[in-house]
């Protein structure tokens, strides 16, 4: 009797084990979810940093002055 207690006790204790594994399975599931929303954001802020940083340079190299915006002349006091 004494062994059938025992063997009753562990299958409690690996009963209870398999909850505990479940509830952590689905947790880690959960920050993997939430981890792979966060890379996919982080990615496209990081194109769009891309895109802006080229759209600068493109317009610096390539259009340097704008025929609207003269370029301010030195020591005119009506050019602030």
């Amino acid at each position: 009797m004494r062994i059938e207690g025992k063997i009753d006790s562990l299958q409690k204790d690996v009963r209870d084990l398999k909850v505990g594994q479940a509830v952590l399975t689905g947790k880690v599931e959960g920050i993997e979810n939430r981890l792979n929303s966060l890379e996919g954001n982080q990615k496209y802020q990081v194109w769009a940093l891309i895109v802006l940083l080229a759209g600068v340079i493109v317009k610096k190299f390539f259009f340097p002055r704008s025929p609207l915006n003269p370029p301010l002349i030195r020591g005119a006091s009506d050019n602030f």
